[in-house]
């Protein structure tokens, strides 16, 4: 088992990485990689979230859960739940079930289930909400994935490589909305912790969100350049991982 402890920082970082291979019945082990991040602005707390997965030789499942909590909770009430599984390879995910559950200020419970199968996917929402208002076509749906399939894509590098040691991003769908993620590598840089308790070379990426479509056209038209958003991924080399290592970003 590997355990990595950080300090809070500005915006998110990583506050618990925790890594455990265990051997079943059968001669495939299964690893499990649970990540835990403060949310805070300068010093002021604003939330967490926790993501943790368990990805075997072919499949993966994961859930996740996100609460704000402090100054901003007073305020802003939000819990998200979240699972999802598929199949996996070193360099593909492919999900097949994404089920969320959030909770919005007073707004009641909402729930929202994505099946992905032949290529394209259905959506199951509970209160049923207006898709047609901001449409998502079936092309733009179009081997996309779920958030929680985002995050497991990434952490366990399938689009990573020598000259992308971060991966390229993800194209997602939640059910509602449809964005890009796109990771774009700057440097490798040299990540010191105050509490000394992680020194080492992190790779520095540039991460860029784009509106595709579900959204006011207003914003899928927006060209103006967003705030830059910017990562730091440390590889932790895992023998039973998809492609031998994880890519866990330790500050955002």
């Amino acid at each position: 088992m590997q355990r990595i402890v950080l300090p809070g920082a500005m915006v998110a970082v990583l506050t618990n990485a925790m890594l455990a291979v265990t051997a079943k019945a059968d001669p495939s082990p299964t690893s499990t990689l649970s990540v835990s991040y403060a949310i805070a602005f300068w010093d002021i707390p604003l939330g967490h979230t926790d993501y943790d997965g368990r990805i075997g030789p072919d499949t993966y499942s994961a859930k996740a859960h996100f609460e704000t909590n402090g100054v901003i909770g007073v305020f802003w009430k939000s819990v998200i739940d979240a699972t999802a599984n598929g199949g996996i390879n070193a360099h593909f995910v492919s999900p097949a079930v994404y089920d969320s559950y959030s909770r919005n200020r007073g707004n009641p419970l909402q729930r929202v289930k994505v099946t992905f199968e032949s290529g394209s996917s259905t959506v199951f929402a509970d209160p049923v909400y207006d898709t047609t208002k901001y449409p998502v076509s079936e092309a733009q749906k179009k081997d996309a994935v779920d958030p929680m399939s985002a995050a497991t894509s990434i952490l366990t590098g399938a689009k990573a490589d020598e000259n992308h040691p971060c991966g390229t991003g993800a194209q997602v769908f939640d059910g509602r909305r449809r964005y890009d993620l796109k990771l774009i590598y700057l440097k490798d840089e040299l990540v010191t912790l105050s509490n000394g308790l992680f020194v080492g070379i992190a790779h520095l990426c540039e991460i860029h969100y784009n509106a595709v479509a579900g959204y006011p056209q207003k914003i899928v038209n927006n060209r103006r350049a967003p705030p830059k958003i910017f990562a730091d991924f440390v590889d932790i080399p895992a023998r039973d991982a998809p492609d031998g290592r994880y890519i866990v970003p330790v500050k955002l």
